[in-house]
């Protein structure tokens, strides 16, 4: 959003120590609530099985939520730890990451809860293919997967995105670390080192040579996500993200619209081309064009290939250049909501998406129009009761303190 117009020139300085004058007060920036409001509400309509993800699976190229959504978390930790650092040192730092660590650790347990009890029953009872199939490892060897889930070594979709979020969190402190002392660039570049790695299979060589708890996970119930690949998404919107917070940290929204002219025309010009030629070949048969195993490997999702982070740096410039005018839009307020209750909200998608495929028999669920309409208004009005719900909370302890 426009908050993120710091982003270019932060990039210019990556080299640089960061600046650690006083910072100014922080205040919520509407912007990145909405953009990941926005964020959460795509994955969401990605997750359900409903015709709504045939729009909503990679939009706007060989991007999807999930970037963003890890990009812009890691963006905002950086801005907050910042503030942390500066008024009150670096050990705070590490006590707010470990405390909200720990919290989304508490969520994600409480998720696997429900899938390991209610869920797999369901599944099994009423032979639901695709709640066995997501849980097939529970299902045949529960002692072990219940310990290995603990231990977030077990993975199953829907449950990865969490583990992957608390395994980079827990990260941060180091990456703070080297980086107060030695600047941000041996962190990107190791970072960038490892994603290179993970093209060609660090993940697969790891898993292959290195069984670090001895409970023998197989392969497929790790997770989808490669997290030697996504960790390079982290690193640069963690590293951005602080750079970026003495800057506009207390800046009202009109210097924020002004720090979209900080985008160069030259920058503009590219990333909408850029984008523009990822959107056009993400709609075009051009994986009959070229080599497939190759434009596979490009835009491959998992491992987060090349091709995704130049569409996804494209789009971010984009954002970064627009944001503040897309957010001023009165129909994406609301949006504000979801992105303030974050870890909640994709909790509670995630439990909306589980019920969704619990609908079906089929290991591809296939629902009804009248289904489909009905799991979309419940689920849309789950999230953003549940937002109220945060939202209220909050309030109320501001009100105790």
């Amino acid at each position: 959003m426009a908050s993120l117009a710091q982003i270019v020139p932060a990039q210019q300085c990556l080299v640089q120590r960061p600046a650690m004058e006083l910072p100014r007060p922080r205040r919520r920036v509407t912007e990145l609530d909405i953009l990941r409001g926005f964020l959460l509400l795509w994955m969401t309509l990605t997750h359900l099985p409903t015709k709504a993800s045939i729009i909503s699976n990679q939009t706007f190229g060989f991007v999807s939520g999930a970037e963003g959504f890890i990009f812009l978390s890691a963006f905002m930790v950086g801005q907050l730890e910042f503030h942390i650092e500066g008024n009150s040192g670096f050990a705070a730092t590490v006590r707010d990451i470990r405390r909200r660590t720990f919290r989304i650790y508490v969520y994600h347990c409480a998720l696997l809860v429900g899938a390991f009890t209610l869920v797999a029953q369901i599944g099994v009872s009423f032979h639901r293919l695709a709640l066995e199939n997501l849980l097939s490892y529970y299902i045949q060897s529960p002692n072990k997967a219940l310990l290995a889930a603990a231990l977030l070594e077990y993975r199953p979709s829907l449950f990865d995105i969490l583990p992957m979020y608390i395994v980079f969190m827990a990260l941060t402190p180091v990456a703070r670390g080297i980086a107060r002392r030695w600047t941000w660039a041996p962190v990107i570049g190791v970072s960038l080192a490892v994603w290179v790695a993970a093209q060609f299979g660090l993940r697969k060589w790891m898993y292959g040579h290195v069984d670090l708890f001895g409970l023998s996970v197989p392969e497929s119930s790790t997770g989808a996500f490669d997290l030697y690949a996504w960790q390079l998404l982290w690193m640069t919107g963690l590293a951005l993200g602080t750079m970026s917070a003495g800057r506009f940290s207390g800046a009202t929204e009109s210097n924020r619209m002004k720090g979209e002219s900080r985008v160069r025309t030259w920058v503009l010009i590219l990333s909408v081309a850029v984008a523009a030629c990822f959107v056009v070949l993400r709609y075009s048969p051009a994986d009959h064009w070229m080599n497939a195993e190759w434009y596979g490997r490009l835009i491959d999702k998992w491992h987060l290939g090349a091709a995704r982070i130049v569409n996804f740096a494209a789009i971010t410039t984009i954002v970064v250049r627009y944001g503040s005018r897309i957010a001023a839009f009165v129909i994406l307020k609301p949006l504000a909501l979801l992105g303030r209750a974050s870890i909640e909200v994709f909790s509670a998608h995630v439990v909306c998406s589980v019920a969704g495929q619990a609908m079906s028999k089929d290991a591809d669920p296939q629902l009804t129009a009248w289904q489909q309409v009905t799991l979309l208004a419940v689920t849309l009005t789950v999230l953003f009761s549940t937002a109220a719900v945060c939202a209220r909370r909050n309030q109320n302890r501001r009100r105790e303190r």
